[in-house]
This record gives C-alpha cells, sequence and structure tokens, in this order.
C-alpha cells in the first residue's frame, strides 16, 4: 500500500503493530489512535493480503467460564490481593458516603441560615 494521506504516514506502522503484536482490535486500536475504526479494519486488511498475513485472534477471556472455574484457577495469593482491594474500596465508598452526608447537611444549613431555596424543585419544567 503506498502511503498517501498524513494520517496514513503517521499511523498504518502503528494500526498494523498493535493488531499483529499486541492482539488489538480494530475498536481498540480506533480509541487509542485518532483513527475510526473502520479505517482501521481496512488497513489491516489491505496489510494482510499485501503480506499473506492473517488476522490476530484474541483468545476467550474468563468472563465464558463459570464463577467456580474461574475460582478454582485462583491461588491463595490471588484471593489475598482481591480481598485487600474489595477492604480497600469499601473503605473509599465509606469516605465517599460521609462527604455525600455532610455536602447534604451544608446545604440543609445554608438554606436555614440564608432561608433560600438552593435545591432544584421535584418536578419537570414545563
Amino acid at each position: 500500500m503506498e502511503l498517501r494521506t498524513k494520517k496514513q504516514v503517521l499511523y498504518f506502522n502503528e494500526v498494523i503493530r498493535l493488531h499483529y503484536e499486541l492482539g488489538y482490535g480494530e475498536d481498540r486500536i480506533a480509541r487509542i489512535l485518532p483513527i475510526g475504526h473502520t479505517t482501521a479494519s481496512r488497513w489491516i486488511r489491505i496489510f494482510a493480503v499485501e503480506n499473506s498475513v492473517q488476522s490476530v485472534k484474541m483468545p476467550r477471556t474468563n468472563s465464558d467460564k463459570s464463577p467456580q472455574q474461574v475460582s478454582e484457577n485462583l491461588s491463595v495469593s490471588d484471593v489475598k490481593v482481591l480481598e485487600s482491594e474489595i477492604s480497600h474500596l469499601k473503605a473509599l465508598l465509606a469516605k465517599a458516603e460521609l462527604r455525600a452526608d455532610a455536602y447534604d447537611e451544608m446545604i440543609n444549613v445554608a438554606e436555614g441560615k440564608f432561608n433560600i431555596r438552593i435545591r432544584k424543585k421535584a418536578g419537570a419544567k414545563r
């Protein structure tokens, strides 16, 4: 393929590298680079035809397995890491809920002190 446009010159080789070396699909490449997924797909097809290369098939992920099959493949260290991440996320959630309650109470105090409505009225505008 003769590269003609500035975009082709800049991104064609990167599209091919992301697809064949890292196994990324057209949609993921399009999110990384400023090109459309159709363009990425077309460039990969052109490259494959010119170089007699087959497209990369992504391996199946664990989402196809049942939760029991996934848990059998986890080691004890994996479980401990996941449990620590869960406890960390629970702590962050508790902090965020406390912050939301503090903001709510601050609005209540401001509405009472200044006698003005800060919150939106319920219902849609007409």
